[in-house]
């Protein structure tokens, strides 16, 4: 005979339960349950209805099959089982000897609120969902819970009797959030357990002490599901010895379910107390509701920290990654709320948090926070003074803090003795920590190795040897290049919202001198110098500055300054806009620092910018949608205005009529006699298959001119002698016409605009005057063209579209002098209105060729002697800034990058500015040269021709691979389809990767080096 048992009967589906019974030889089937307890679980609305969660158990129960009730209870105090036996069970259940015996009273804590069975009321919590909005937590409860099992831990600690204490609540969302708030703390205590489950997961099990926490806390009494009988019977029979329900009194009894008696039971027993009763835990309430008004109050920007913050605080990438990882938006406010607590000026006062470090004991320091450790360092940044700052790199579990304090410690190694004794110089305020300052001048030395150099050229000298390198790592990697971002309640907003995007990056000493310099400026520096980061972090300044005093316009005239009368010219200040335009050739480029500048220039306004770059998509046409055609009347939003050179030309033709394309019928096409859109399909294709670019001259032009006029020269040098010199140079805007003539071509120094012989310049004239003429039959144009027609119809008619207050041309080498000179027309605050940023060395526009020097030249004879400046500043024009260290690569890359900067030195010294090496503070191997083991192309042996349908191979949003023109990035698009980005030159201007892979462009320059020294007999 086969007997079948089955315990939990009651919480076992009727259907589930026809499985053991299916078991052949079966006689007899026991079940054994409760069905005043939990039920099967059915998670649909409709199976529930229809009755498929009932039990077997509980079907034979309502059919009246006889069943034999246990009617005593071995586990809880009688004081636990009073109310579930009289409201459950009927007064049915009997309480054993054993849990009535006074030996079996319990008091772990002191005072009547924590006696057998108590109800503690929890006013002033708050309950909230979780960040799904699935569950519900209620985080002043959470605090109540950690100090009560805090205080049974320190009692424990003097009798060592062994406890064992249960953690119970309804809502997994408060469940998590007191395991949190724990950290395992009590796991590993011999004596001592503390077990955090939800009432389901507390079904048959028991302990020493039961909390439960309701959560619920509102005035409609809304309870949710937490109404059940059942769930509220398992919860309420969990203890041994002592049971403390925490909740919310008025909540519960409002809620007209099994919660109302329990709250009455209590408060006739005398067992219902007030949490506010106990000092230690009204002590807890008042500080976790503070800590959640400060929390609130970081969302709306409206903390009282950020107005009485002392401390700049800088947080790396490192940190935001790490933060952004955080689960619980409450947990990263409460991280940030710690982070602007710093910044106040708060630290801790019963423990030190300074850091075991050889050199860096007082500026390494770490800050706990739930479980994990905020690593930061105190740093000094130069602004208007030297000043300490905190900067935070990370925040990490304890046992990944050492790896990151051995790189730190490296990195301090390298400090003077000076800044380390600056770095730890401390400054109070009463009982508050404020930040040390000092004068800008003289400059503090940080670096030991820079500072035991005589002359800074000595530096770049010896870098091969590595002992001028403070840090050895990837790039990727690197604690030197990691990017810092200053906190701010904008910064906060966007940093809890989760959206990944760019944000105002702390820049350099070096940098921030240019960024505060008042006058028009001319910077000068290598690829990945910090100049793109100069400009937008320049015009985010001015934002942020213009921001702060129209605001202070604003409250002066609405706190009782409104009977004071202003003026027509103040009216026109509150009124205004700061009018900036960012210009830059390349689209793609264009199109990164439009998504930057509209990110960071959100921080400041509290704007929600999160449009991700996809520089596949950056498209001119799309990018510019909502930014008219003209200057004239261009709407406020629109500003700051970013655009490439080309829409910027588009822009001053429309604004000055008359359009020069109107002189071509196939631009005109779909105009219907209005004036021409630079938008239409019509125009936008007359563009691109009618504009002649150094292709279509390489092309369509050069092999139908004469044979013999074309000997010594190559089509490269004569365009460029054309567009940069006859339609383009500093004399040519002499010229009633704008081109110089062939005397005045022909006697150019040879030395300087041009390094062309006489006769070859004459040579190039006549071949000028060709192509002019063909031009003109093809019914095409060039740049040059528009450029001398916008400057013909600027002579003889005002410009009356807006006047710009800050100009930024970036990648000012890609434009021709006659290009440059445009500008003077649409900012009159010559003064300190422009920033000209480049490198001669990087000049990708073909035709183009000048130095920085010629832009000085330009902006003294066409800005500062048109314009009506005061005599002691009149023909003034502010030095060069150059920028020499390098942020984007290590010492390996940039040791080759001077060898061809070194071959340009040699063969094309009058087209180059000369700088000093670049110098990078990280070490780093020479770049790898891959070649493929037979003649086809190294991309076709790593992607092995799979196309989009191949497997990946390691390539990503941070890695590109390089080829010289359109047509090479058509053939090896065809190997590696969408697997990886395929970029020109031209296209990749200004723009970051981690990895490069260039494809056969070492070959053709290697090549072209060859050719050049054969032509000028130059031994290998």
């Amino acid at each position: 005979m086969v007997k079948e048992n089955c315990d939990e009967a009651a919480q076992l589906k009727e259907a589930e339960s026809t499985i053991p019974l299916q078991l052949r030889g079966i006689k007899h089937a026991i079940l054994i349950g409760d069905e005043c307890q939990l039920p099967a679980t059915v998670k649909s609305n409709v199976s529930a209805e229809s009755g498929f969660g009932r039990s077997l158990f509980d079907r034979l129960s309502s059919l009246g099959h006889s069943k034999h009730l246990l009617n005593v209870q071995y586990r809880m105090h009688p004081d636990i089982s009073f109310f579930p036996n009289w409201k459950f069970y009927q007064n049915q259940i009997l309480d054993a000897e054993n849990v009535t015996s006074k030996s079996y009273e319990k008091r772990y804590l002191s005072g009547p609120m924590f006696g057998s069975y108590s109800f503690i009321n929890v006013v002033g919590g708050r309950e909230e969902k979780d960040d799904d909005g699935r569950s519900r937590r209620n985080l002043v409860e959470v605090a109540v819970v950690i100090k009560i099992v805090q205080s049974l831990h320190k009692a424990w600690n003097e009798s060592k009797k062994k406890l064992s204490i249960g953690v119970v609540s309804p809502y997994a969302a408060q469940v998590v959030s007191i395991q949190e708030k724990l950290a395992h703390k009590y796991d590993k205590i011999d004596g001592f357990s503390v077990k955090v489950k939800s009432v389901d997961g507390f079904q048959g099990g028991e302990e020493d002490i039961i909390i439960l926490s309701t959560v619920r806390s509102n005035i409609r009494g809304s309870v949710g599901f937490i109404d059940s009988p059942q769930r509220t019977n398992v919860a309420l029979t969990r203890a041994r010895h002592c049971l403390w329900i925490l909740g919310n009194d008025r909540t519960l009894f409002n809620s007209e379910s099994v919660w109302k008696e329990i709250v009455l039971d209590a408060r006739s027993r005398n067992c219902l107390f007030d949490a506010d009763d106990d000092e230690s835990l009204r002590t807890t309430i008042i500080s976790a509701k503070k800590e959640l008004e400060q929390l609130d109050d970081l969302v709306n920007g409206k903390s009282v920290l950020f107005r009485h913050a002392k401390w700049k605080v800088l947080f790396s990438d490192d940190f935001r990654r790490s933060f952004a990882k955080l689960t619980y938006s409450w947990l990263k406010k409460v991280v940030l709320n710690l982070l602007l607590k710093l910044s106040g000026g708060w630290r801790p006062k019963n423990r030190s948090v300074d850091m075991c470090c050889e050199r860096s004991s007082q500026i390494l320091k770490q800050f706990k926070v739930e479980g994990l450790y905020v690593i930061c360092t105190v740093d000094i940044i130069k602004e208007s003074k030297y000043i300490q700052v905190l900067k935070i790199w990370d925040l990490l579990p304890f046992d990944e803090i050492s790896k990151l304090t051995k790189r730190l410690e490296s990195i301090f190694a390298a400090y003077t003795d000076d800044y380390i004794s600056r770095c730890t110089a401390k400054s109070f305020e009463g009982n508050l920590e404020v930040p040390r300052s000092w004068p800008a001048s003289p400059e503090m030395i940080r670096y030991r190795n820079l500072s035991n150099c005589e002359d800074e050229n000595d530096l770049s000298t010896n870098q091969g040897d590595g002992r001028n390198f403070v840090e050895n790592s990837k790039v990727s990697e690197s604690l030197l290049l990691m990017k810092f971002y200053s906190l701010s309640s904008g910064v906060v907003n966007h940093l809890l919202s989760g959206k990944d995007i760019d944000l105002p990056m702390q820049v350099t000493d070096e940098q921030m001198d240019i960024i505060l310099f008042n006058k028009s400026s001319f910077i000068i520096g290598r690829s990945g110098t910090g100049k793109t980061t100069i400009l937008t972090m320049k015009l985010y300044q001015n934002e942020q500055s213009f921001r702060i005093a129209s605001q202070g316009f604003y409250e002066a005239e609405s706190s009782g300054v409104n009977d004071t009368e202003f003026d027509d010219e103040d009216k026109e200040i509150k009124q205004n806009v700061l009018r900036q335009l960012f210009v830059t050739v390349s689209p793609k480029l264009c199109h990164a620092v439009k998504h930057h500048v509209s990110h960071i220039t959100s921080i400041s306004s509290n704007g929600n910018s999160s449009t991700e770059i996809n520089l596949e998509d950056a498209d001119i046409t799309t990018d510019f949608v909502d930014i008219p055609d003209t200057f004239i009347d261009i709407p406020k939003k629109n500003y700051p205005l970013v655009m490439t050179f080309e829409k910027f030309l588009m822009m001053m033709d429309g604004t000055l009529g008359n359009s020069f394309f109107e002189r071509f019928p196939e631009a005109r096409e779909g105009s219907h006699g209005n004036h021409i859109s630079s938008r239409s399909i019509a125009l936008q294709t007359f563009i691109r298959l009618r504009n002649v670019t150094f292709d279509k001259f390489h092309l369509h032009y050069w092999p139908r001119f004469n044979e013999n006029l074309k000997k010594k020269l190559d089509a490269s040098r004569v365009f460029t002698e054309i567009i940069s010199h006859i339609k383009g140079g500093l004399q040519a805007g002499e010229s009633n016409d704008g081109k110089l003539t062939f005397e005045h071509y022909s006697s150019l120094s040879e030395g300087r605009a041009s390094t062309l012989t006489q006769q070859k310049r004459e040579t190039v004239y006549t071949l000028f005057q060709a192509y002019e003429k063909m031009k003109t039959e093809r019914g095409e144009f060039d740049w040059g063209d528009l450029v001398n027609d916008l400057h013909h119809r600027l002579k003889s008619i005002n410009y009356e579209g807006d006047q710009m207050d800050f100009v930024y041309i970036d990648e000012v080498q890609d434009l021709s002098m006659r290009q440059i000179s445009l500008f003077k027309y649409i900012c009159q605050n010559v003064e300190e209105g422009f920033i000209f940023a480049g490198d001669t060395a990087q000049t990708i526009a073909r035709g183009i060729d000048f130095r920085f020097e010629d832009i000085r030249s330009l902006f003294y004879t066409e800005f500062l002697t048109s314009k009506p400046i005061g005599k002691q500043e009149k023909g003034r024009v502010s030095e060069k800034f150059h920028l020499k260290q390098n942020f984007r690569t290590h010492a390996g890359v940039l040791e080759l990058a001077q060898s061809v900067i070194d071959i340009l030195y040699c063969y094309f010294k009058h087209s180059v500015d000369i700088l000093e090496p670049e110098t990078s503070l990280i070490s780093g191997e020479a770049p790898v040269l891959l070649e493929s083991g037979n003649d086809e192309n190294a991309i076709v042996t790593i992607f092995d021709g799979t196309g989009t349908s191949g497997e990946l191979v390691g390539f990503g949003a941070e890695q590109v691979i390089l080829v010289r023109d359109d047509s090479a990035k058509t053939e090896i698009c065809e190997y590696v389809g969408k697997q990886a980005l395929v970029l020109t030159i031209v296209e990749c201007k200004g723009l970051e990767f981690q990895d490069v892979f260039m494809n056969e462009l070492g070959k053709s320059i290697w090549t072209n080096v060859e050719r050049l020294m054969k032509q000028q007999n130059v031994s290998h």
